[in-house]
């Protein structure tokens, strides 16, 4: 950044610091407290903004000044730690808020007001494509004339074309009536464009040039978050996302008449409307009109809205039509404008054609004036009332929205209808609203608006990521850990959960990766500086674990297993350009695709089925006696279930059982059923006597090669006592085989319990399409010497045996993957 640049940032961030600090003094006197933080937070993180530049132009002109301000923010970061909020108080009246006028005076008094009108370069940007291949004309023509106005220029831009080496981009840019291909250094501000995945070009961007737009998720996202805080709850329609059929149905037996609707929809697409007529269900989507039997309805549900799991929400239909019975709802887009405020762009309702449910102009429908719209449908008093609270609840929910997102959002959409009671309802809340039909004003806000966020650098970060700092996510900044330069050698970064480990395979590990020159650490979720690029790490040195910071490594061990958990999909997303040894999605993937996908090739597979009604794990129970449960996402416990010969039902897992009667039994289920998707299968375990089972455990793991080699063989056997407990030995497989079949039997068995683990593994990894690295099996043998699978994890054995071999081999795939 030239130096002018810089010097007009520090004043427009100081005058921003100062405005903050009396609305943080507000929050703190109004008890506030959540609030509060979030505000404290970018007091912090601008003031951090402002530290940088003044102690690269005279660090010795402002030390005294920058010392103190960071003792008054700790001493605000304790306090407000302790709930202390009179203490609070006082720092900022008397030490906080006249600290930052001192610096100001100082600065203007040695660089002079820098308070001038300069023009602004705002970066429309895209992560993935150029935005004038994603925006629509209409838009682009709008937001370029209005730059114009406002003294601003457009520099249009993606990922491909940004340098950090010459902090510069080449980009798009409309000048004397022409489109021109331009090098330029970065922009003052980014308008970010379309939402989702970030790519890593703008997760670097982030750190060092303001954004105005930060994506909050689906259409579930905004109205979950309502709900967690109550405020404005009730204008929610009631919903659940379908995350299994129980989930779904439990919704449609307390509601006869639902909506269906696809979390990435838009224009009216992959919404659905059902009734529940008897035994029989019509749905409705767009203009076709169906009626499904309860069987052809199950099969349906099946197949389009749990295809994905949590792709759909089922919302409780409201009957909200005109006096024509044409459906309809009003949408408000809010923006914030050039002083950072919430503001309405436009409003409108939008009605749709009297032969379907769908109030959008997309499919037939229209838009008219709001208050004429109010006063025909309403009359003059109660349509100008009604006017009066839906404009008041456009901005006060969007504010609300905002603080919760940690005053991160720009613009919002808001869809809101009246139904027959004259109740006020909130359909919708998404922060990427359609805007084909006021294109010039918004073009206002979202110029102003970055116009603002560059003048006074304010960089906004999501809730998610204030909500980190403030539960100890590492900040290299304010260390004083010491840094641990490669020194040309490879890292291995061993990623684990809350505690770090110290056990054998740990040690095994550490001692493989220096056999081999490199080195390896330990890291959490929250050991990662996402802003610096950083890791606090502990190496094992001297004889002992020691805290490092380290730079990101060059492949990563995975312990921690979370990929494909939403919670999580930060952590991955930044991490994405590492190679892992094991890069399965476990919680993306149900057990049951799994199975379903190796039936059709790989006969050895347990017949099975999909848990959606209670009854299907007493039809397994009664045709096999003995059954499984297992989880869908495959880091649950699995429950074995027995039918005694005295109508009792022994429940197993772990080393626990328990005896239960029927009711008991379906009691029990019901409760764990609403907790946990499971599917039911037949219990394949060799019952080698009276309630002793015993199954074979094999752990395959990918050489440098790209060749399964097997890692682990053990057979575990279960021996059910009589006091509600389970005896569990783990026996060498080699001796196992011998005594049950006979030395004759050993080698065939071997041959055969190999052969069936790698064409199992070979056998998923080809009909999925994705890469496997390692892979456990639970494994049968009949008493016809036959192996049957009775399970396949692709995310790897929940314990770990045999340490040498498996870091040894562990060790050897990193190094291949770098």
């Amino acid at each position: 950044m030239d130096n002018d640049k810089q010097l007009f940032q520090v004043q427009n961030i100081l005058d921003t610091l100062i405005e903050a600090t009396d609305h943080f003094a507000t929050l703190i006197k109004n008890k506030e407290v959540n609030s509060s933080i979030y505000i404290f937070s970018s007091i912090v993180e601008g003031s951090q903004s402002i530290i940088l530049i003044l102690n690269s132009k005279d660090k010795n002109l402002f030390s005294e000044h920058i010392s103190r301000l960071e003792k008054y923010l700790n001493m605000i970061a304790k306090e407000l730690e302790k709930r202390n909020l009179i203490k609070v108080i006082e720092i900022i009246q008397f030490s906080l808020r006249p600290q930052f006028i001192k610096i100001q005076q100082l600065f203007i008094k040695n660089y002079g007001n820098q308070q001038k009108e300069n023009k602004i370069s705002v970066g429309v940007f895209n992560g993935w494509r150029s935005p004038l291949k994603l925006y629509p004309k209409e838009r682009i023509n709008a937001i370029v004339n209005e730059s114009k106005k406002q003294n601003t220029v457009l520099y249009f831009f993606s990922s491909e074309d940004v340098d950090f080496e010459k902090k510069q981009i080449d980009a798009d840019t409309f000048q004397n009536n022409a489109w021109k291909r331009v090098s330029i250094s970065f922009p003052d501000v980014i308008s970010n464009v379309g939402a989702g995945k970030q790519s890593k070009v703008e997760r670097k961007l982030r750190r060092i040039i303001p954004f105005t737009s930060f994506y909050v998720g689906n259409k579930y996202t905004l109205p979950k978050r309502m709900l967690k805080y109550r405020k404005f709850a009730d204008l929610l329609v009631p919903f659940t996302v379908c995350i299994d059929e129980s989930t779904t149905y439990r919704f449609l037996e307390k509601h006869d008449q639902v909506v269906f609707k696809a979390l990435s929809s838009n224009r009216g697409e992959n919404i659905y409307f059902v009734s529940k007529k008897g035994s029989r269900y019509v749905i409705l989507d767009q203009k076709k009109e169906r009626i499904l039997s309860t069987f052809d309805f199950e099969q349906w549900v099946q197949d389009i809205i749990l295809e994905v799991k949590g792709s759909y929400i089922i919302q409780k239909y409201i009957h909200t039509r005109t006096k024509a019975d044409e459906p309809y709802h009003f949408r408000a887009h809010v923006q914030k404008n050039g002083e950072g405020k919430w503001q309405l762009t436009h409003i409108y309702p939008r009605i749709g054609s009297k032969k379907t449910n769908l109030s959008n102009i997309s499919t037939e429908g229209r838009v008219e004036d709001f208050p004429l719209f109010l006063r025909e449908q309403y009359g003059e008093k109660q349509g100008k009332s009604y006017e009066k609270q839906i404009l008041k609840l456009s901005i006060d929910v969007a504010s609300h929205l905002d603080k919760l997102y940690g005053l991160a959002l720009d613009e919002l959409g808001l869809d809101f209808a009246i139904d027959d009671t004259g109740r006020i309802w909130m359909h919708e809340a998404n922060n990427g609203p359609q805007t084909a039909y006021h294109e010039e004003k918004r073009a206002v806000n979202t110029i102003a608006y970055a116009k603002y966020i560059a003048k006074n650098g304010i960089m906004y970060t999501d809730a998610s990521t204030h909500a980190a700092v403030m539960k100890g996510q590492f900040q290299a900044k304010t260390t004083d850990i010491l840094y641990k330069p490669a020194d040309n050698q490879k890292s291995i970064g061993l990623l684990t959960g809350e505690h770090q480990t110290e056990d054998d395979f740990v040690s095994e590990l550490d001692k493989f990766a220096k056999l081999n020159g490199m080195m390896l650490f330990q890291f959490r979720p929250k050991d990662i500086d996402y802003d610096k690029g950083l890791i606090r790490g502990q190496f094992f040195d001297n004889e002992e674990w020691n805290t490092k910071i380290v730079e990101y490594p060059d492949v990563i061990i995975d312990q921690l297993k979370l990929r494909g958990n939403s919670n999580s999909a930060v952590l991955y997303e930044e991490l994405e350009e590492i190679p892992f040894t094991n890069e399965w999605p476990v919680h993306s993937y149900k057990q049951s695709a799994i199975l379903k996908s190796l039936k059709d090739n790989f006969k050895q597979t347990p017949d099975f089925q999909h848990i959606t009604k209670l009854r299907h794990v007493f039809q397994f129970i009664e045709k096999y006696n003995k059954v499984q449960l297992k989880p869908e996402v495959m880091v649950k416990p699995t429950f074995s279930i027995q039918h005694t010969k005295d109508n009792k039902y022994i429940v197993s897992s772990g080393e626990k059982l328990k005896a239960y009667r029927e009711i008991e039994l379906r009691n029990y289920l019901v409760e764990l059923l609403e907790k946990e998707a499971y599917i039911v299968c037949e219990d394949m375990r060799k019952e080698n006597a009276e309630n002793v089972f015993d199954t074979v455990y094999i752990h395959l793991m990918k050489n440098n090669k790209n060749e399964w080699n097997s890692i682990t063989q053990y057979v575990k056997t279960e021996k059910y006592l009589n006091n509600n407990k389970i005896e569990v030995q783990q026996l060498d497989i080699v001796p196992y085989i011998n005594t049950l079949y006979g030395a004759n039997s050993v080698d065939k068995l071997l041959d055969d319990i190999n052969e069936i683990s790698v064409n199992a593994a070979s056998a998923l990894e080809e009909v999925n399409d994705v890469q496997i690295t390692e892979i456990a099996l639970i494994l049968s043998i009949d008493e016809n010497q036959e192996v049957k699978l009775i399970e396949i994890n692709p995310n790897g054995p929940k314990n770990v045996h045999n340490e040498k071999a498996l870091a040894e081999s562990t060790i050897d795939l990193a190094k291949s993957l770098i």
